[in-house]
């Protein structure tokens, strides 16, 4: 009996050892196909998500950051200064894009911009004869087209869920804004300028669609960029003036034809971060709520 005791202990061993090694493993998940159609109506397909991307334009590289993919990026323009951490990126162009530098690069997505095609279409095509994935994102130009761009880039880049969340947030900022606006005892008369030689922006822009929802009213009513001159501006006795480039408080008081218009005559000029109120990207409602923080002053 003891020897069938030994071989009952043994048996028993042999038995738990096999199940040890014969646990089910879960199926490997399989990476989905990415596809995606840019503004030229081109597929992009990627195997998977992209881990080197290089922007071509500062909005983009917002969003990527915003998605958190900062590490993937690895080439920017040099106009890229939000955050902090794409100023340390390796920069791609200068006063045109630097395909050299892309190539070099081995960048497995690069993202441009439907505004650049007119300068850089031949850049562009440049890389993808290098077998480099391009894809141009469409040029917004309101609210609901910026937040697309964000949920395109989630979409391309395997981060879906991180674009609903940015979107998401920035929907929650409209409404807060909304209901400030709502609060507001009057809708103040703006004039928005942009440069020196006083070019404003009407309908049809970040600008323009950012102080509505703040509850300004643009003393402007065409539509797009446009030049003015300063004897129409007076005309206009805006209450309010919103400037976009550095040192315009200044420039504006010494205008003497505009001493008596409403906002140099009890200094309401401000100065705003351009950047933020014109860049299709998650700092829009940012921008909206600088703009209300003014008009409720």
């Amino acid at each position: 009996m003891k020897w069938f005791k030994g071989i009952a202990v043994v048996l028993l061993l042999a038995i738990l050892t096999a199940c040890g090694n014969t646990e089910t493993k879960a199926p490997e998940k399989k990476t989905e196909k990415i596809e995606v159609k840019d503004a030229t109506g081109n597929t992009i397909t990627l195997e998977e998500p992209p881990t080197k991307i290089v922007s071509l334009m500062p909005s983009n590289t917002e969003i990527l950051f915003a998605l958190d993919l900062g590490d993937k990026v690895k080439g920017v323009t040099a106009y890229d200064d939000y955050p902090k951490e794409a100023q340390k990126v390796e920069k791609v162009t200068s006063t045109s894009v630097d395909t050299e530098k892309i190539i070099a690069i081995k960048p497995d997505l690069v993202l441009g911009h439907e505004s650049m095609l007119a300068t850089e279409k031949d850049a562009y095509q440049l890389l993808k004869d290098a077998g480099i994935n391009v894809f141009v994102i469409p040029d917004a130009t309101d609210l609901k087209a910026a937040e697309k761009s964000i949920i395109t880039v989630g979409k391309l880049t395997g981060k879906e869920k991180e674009a609903k969340e940015v979107t998401d947030s920035m929907e929650e900022q409209k409404v807060a804004i909304e209901k400030k606006a709502k609060e507001l005892k009057t809708s103040p008369k703006v004039w928005i300028e942009i440069s020196p030689d006083l070019y404003t922006a009407g309908k049809g822009t970040f600008m323009n669609e950012m102080l509505e929802l703040a509850g300004g009213t643009n003393v402007v009513t065409e539509s797009g960029f446009i030049p003015y001159n300063e004897e129409k501006v007076v005309e206009l006795q805006p209450d309010i003036i919103l400037s976009l480039y550095p040192d315009a408080k200044a420039t504006i008081q010494k205008r003497a034809a505009w001493k008596n218009i409403p906002a140099v005559e009890n200094n309401k000029i401000y100065e705003m971060d351009a950047n933020k109120l014109s860049r299709p990207g998650p700092r829009l409602l940012e921008g909206a709520a600088d703009i209300q923080a003014v008009l409720e002053n």
